[in-house]
This record gives C-alpha cells, structure tokens and sequence, in this order.
C-alpha cells in the first residue's frame, strides 16, 4: 500500500491509500441523492456504503503496515482524509462514544445522505481496527467554525 496520495496529472490519475479515486462535488451528490429518493433512503445507501468502505479501508491498511499501532493507523488514516479533500479531522479516542470533528467539512449536513457521507467511513475503520461495532450517534455542524461533529458509539 502507497504511504503517499498520488496524483498524476499527466495521466489523471488519484490514488489515496492504495486505491484510485476520483474527485467529486460530494454536497452535490449528497443533495442529489436526498432529493431521488428521500433523506432517510439517502442516510442508508450512503452508511452502508461508506461503512463498507471504511472497514476494506482499515483492514487494507492494517494488512500493509502489520507492525503499526491504533494511533499510527489512526493517524495515517487521518492523513488520507485531508489528502481525498474531506477536510482536516479530529479523532478523540478512547472516549465512548468516541468523538470525531472535520474542520472545512467537504460535506455540510446533518440529514439525509451529507449525514452519514463521512462519519459512516469513519465508523466502518473504528469497527475494523477495535473489533467492535459502531454506529454514528450524533451529528451536528458548527457553522460560525465551520465544523462538523460526530460521536460514534458502541452498539
């Protein structure tokens, strides 16, 4: 697995921990996935999704750097994040539930599909990396420090 985000602009190419991804307007689809097929319906594609996501993730990146601890991983995967353009994250561990905080959030939501968009990866990596199975709990967005808030708990 790449330790770096690569992007090659000749080629057109990104690759984030390992994998080729492509940059998108992520408000806009979540917007637009809201208004398909309702906030609720929208909430539950993106989890599911996102959560899968974020377990392949952590298991992937657990895979390629065996040695490593929770914090490295943590931090590595933190990284990866400001790198894909999500924003700069916070993860306060070992608080239950545990607390995550996105600064300049590329999403900006507390229903619907922009809820769950980046918490649910976040849950997904937390399940994958303690053993453990997480749900998002609450959401909030701090529009004067532009900061959107997580707590993620145990099941």
């Amino acid at each position: 697995m790449s330790e770096e985000t690569v992007w090659d602009k000749e080629k057109g190419i990104i690759h984030i921990l390992g994998q080729r991804h492509t940059a998108i307007d992520a408000q806009t689809l979540c917007n637009h996935l809201d208004s398909l097929v309702g906030a609720e319906v929208a909430e539950v594609i993106t989890h599911n999704l996102e959560f899968r996501l974020g377990k392949l993730d952590a298991a992937r990146l657990r895979a390629g750097k065996p040695q490593a601890n929770l914090t490295e991983l943590l931090e590595h995967l933190v990284k990866s994040e400001r790198m894909s353009g999500v924003g700069r994250t916070k993860v306060t561990l070992p608080e239950n539930p545990i607390l995550i905080e996105v600064s300049d959030p590329s999403v900006k939501g507390t229903t619907g599909a922009a809820k769950t968009f980046l918490f649910s990866w976040w849950t997904g990596v937390l399940t994958a990396l303690l053993d453990k199975e997480f749900d998002v709990k609450y959401v909030a967005y701090d529009e004067e420090n532009n900061l959107l808030k997580c707590q993620i708990a145990k099941r």
